[in-house]
């Protein structure tokens, strides 16, 4: 048992004669338990708005006298016993009868946030639940015991930001579940030989063929392995039902919110990346890992906390859903059905009006995978007005979208019918029907900005073409390639950023062209493990350094990169005239992303072109400092 949880108990459980605190020192106790006990509260804290921290602290205090009442006493009979005493303790708190500190110094917040008994007593009956269960049969066994030992935290926290209601309840409990899944599937080992527990389900283990004489020997299978993948799958599928919540929180309480997510969505990824091999070790988050959630919560307030304003409720749009990719989305799109058939009711006016409720959505969907995928182009989004840096989101995903659709599993084939699929889609959402969650933000910035539907076409155009074993004959092949995979992209964004002088297209494609040429070459190893080269062949033969002998001549290989390098430079001496023909804002982000991919290519001439032993990649502090320096661009200040 844990000696510093044997001592509070001693102090103040059952039977304990000690003098009752005044509300300041009960309010402090449970300030020192929570920093004790929680690292990660001490870390998410940092968002929380100072007039929540202490209506927080007890909260989670009373979670932790609860859940270590069951976990540290020894379980059985006796931690029954403790459990029925804190159900009472609580009673009496609701009475105004409490002498625990925890319960003085809850009293007050749940008097002020108006928060009803039924949420603990549910927490209590799952704790007790542990003492008698020790194995589920069904995994709507172990939904219903979420119900009663997570969904109840999430709902706790809706009432303490006053913003509980049936609709964020709901979305509220999928992330409540997810993480409380999460913690079980990161502690398979832990439950099995430390508390003698079982969550996962006797009917899926049958399912995937793993068998009880593996379980209790904890034995790493290749159906253990399809075990833990289905249920990281069906647990991230939770996440992303949950993630439209964040649009619908104070601001204030958002990033915090979303902290607490993106942790369950990493132990999952660390679950993947250890081969579903959670028998071994404990997947766990290093510091550096915690940091970048960190960092990443951060980032989006940056805007706000430079320019001096404070967000508000407007800024919605900036939480979001979570699909990474077209196949992952199919269930999203399930809930713009309604905007389709609303669609289908209007005529073909340029705009139709849309409620605001499902544009918000849209946009909030895009803003997401945004920020989830797009890496380099996040952090120069963030340098633009809200209005611009929706639209580019919009543009972003429906980028990220087409790009996953040849990326996904499957014959060519089928690859190909998905694009045709989503090629007629494109055309019938420009039209207002809608069939994808980001379709209604599409049109909405394809009208607003001018943006020609060609480009978007091209841009299906040049992921089709990845679809088949990539080689070109010569350079304006590549060019061709380029010009539909990037430059079209380009064409786009300066519609959203505003220009006036016709000739910033002609440099928005160079642009294009010299940021895809250094993908080309940053990616030269893992294209050619995948069976694609883009380097023209008259380039090849020219250095006479064919792919299968690059990493065997690294002179040879050095001549012809050198080469194109210094043909990616060319165009971004080109593409610098674009800066001063763009808006303010426009000629802020354009600079951000100019000095990322100029920076990806200096790295690799940096590392004398060795682009197989490790992915060359730009510092999130480079990027971080770079986005700070366009900020006076922004406000035309330079």
């Amino acid at each position: 048992m844990s000696y510093s949880f044997a001592a509070h108990l001693a102090r103040f459980g059952p039977g304990a004669s000690y003098r009752p605190m005044t509300l300041s020192q009960a309010q402090s106790y449970c300030a020192r338990l929570t920093r004790s006990h929680y690292e990660n509260f001490s870390v998410a804290s940092i968002f929380l708005p100072r007039r929540l921290v202490p209506h927080f602290h007890p909260v989670y205090s009373w979670c932790r006298w609860a859940d270590d009442l069951g976990d540290e006493t020894g379980g059985g009979q006796r931690a029954l016993d403790l459990l029925a005493w804190w159900r009472e303790e609580l009673l009496n708190c609701y009475a105004d009868k409490t002498r625990h500190p925890v319960l003085i110094a809850l009293r007050p917040t749940i008097e002020r946030f108006g928060i009803p008994p039924e949420l603990f007593l549910d927490l209590i009956s799952a704790f007790e639940q542990d003492q008698r269960v020790t194995d589920y049969s069904k995994f709507d066994e172990l939904l219903h015991y979420c119900q009663r030992s997570a969904n109840p935290v999430g709902r706790l926290v809706l009432y303490l930001c006053d913003s509980f209601d049936e609709e964020r309840a709901a979305l509220s409990d999928r992330i409540c579940t997810g993480l409380q899944l999460a913690n079980f599937w990161q502690d398979v080992k832990r439950d099995r030989t430390e508390l003698s527990r079982v969550y996962l389900p006797e009917e899926d283990r049958r399912r995937f063929g793993y068998g009880d004489e593996d379980l209790r020997a904890l034995r790493f299978t290749p159906a253990f392995r399809d075990l833990m993948h289905f249920q990281v799958s069906r647990t991230r599928q939770m996440f992303e039902e949950g993630w439209p919540l964040l649009a619908l929180l104070p601001h204030a309480v958002r990033a915090d919110i979303e902290l607490f997510l993106e942790g369950g969505l990493a132990i999952l990824r660390k679950i993947e990346q250890n081969g579903y091999d959670v028998l071994i070790a404990r997947p766990r988050l290093s510091k550096w890992e915690k940091g970048r959630l960190v960092l990443r919560a951060l980032l989006p307030l940056v805007p706000k906390l430079c320019s001096g304003t404070h967000c508000s409720r407007s800024s919605a749009s900036r939480a979001v859903q979570r699909p990474t990719c077209y196949a992952e989305s199919r269930a999203s799109k399930q809930s713009f059905e309604a905007v389709r058939s609303q669609a289908e009711l209007e005529n073909e006016e340029p705009r139709p009006r849309i409620a605001a409720n499902q544009a918000t959505a849209s946009y909030a969907w895009c803003h997401h995978l945004t920020k989830r995928t797009a890496r380099n182009f996040y952090y120069a989004f963030l340098v633009l007005p809200r209005e611009q840096r929706k639209a580019m989101d919009a543009l972003y995903a429906f980028m990220r979208v087409t790009d996953d659709l040849a990326d996904e599993a499957g014959e060519v084939n089928g690859k190909r019918m998905a694009l045709q699929d989503w090629r007629q889609a494109l055309d019938r959402a420009l039209r207002g029907e809608f069939s994808h969650p980001l379709h209604l933000a599409l049109r909405d910035i394809v009208q607003r900005h001018g943006i020609p539907p060609a480009n978007l076409h091209a841009v299906i155009d040049g992921v089709e073409s990845d679809l088949q074993p990539v080689r070109f004959d010569t350079f304006d092949d590549l060019y061709a390639y380029c010009y539909r995979v990037a430059s079209a992209v380009g064409l786009c964004c300066i519609h959203i950023w505003g220009f006036e002088d016709e000739r910033a297209k002609e440099y928005a494609e160079a642009a294009g062209i010299a940021f895809q040429l250094t993908n080309i070459l940053r990616d030269l190893g893992e294209d050619l493990d995948g069976g694609r080269v883009y380097l023209p062949r008259e380039d090849l033969e020219r250095f006479d350094c064919p792919p299968e002998k690059w990493r065997d001549r690294p002179e040879t290989f050095q001549r012809m990169m050198r080469f194109q390098i210094e043909r990616a430079r060319s165009y971004y001496r080109k593409a610098e005239h674009l800066s001063a023909m763009l808006s303010p804002s426009g000629r802020a982000v354009f600079q951000v992303m100019m000095r990322i991919y100029r920076g990806l290519l200096e790295e690799i001439d940096a590392r004398h072109y060795d682009v197989f032993s490790n992915r060359v990649r730009v510092s999130p502090w480079r990027k971080l400092r770079w986005l700070l320096l366009a900020f006076p661009v922004r406000w035309g200040w330079l």
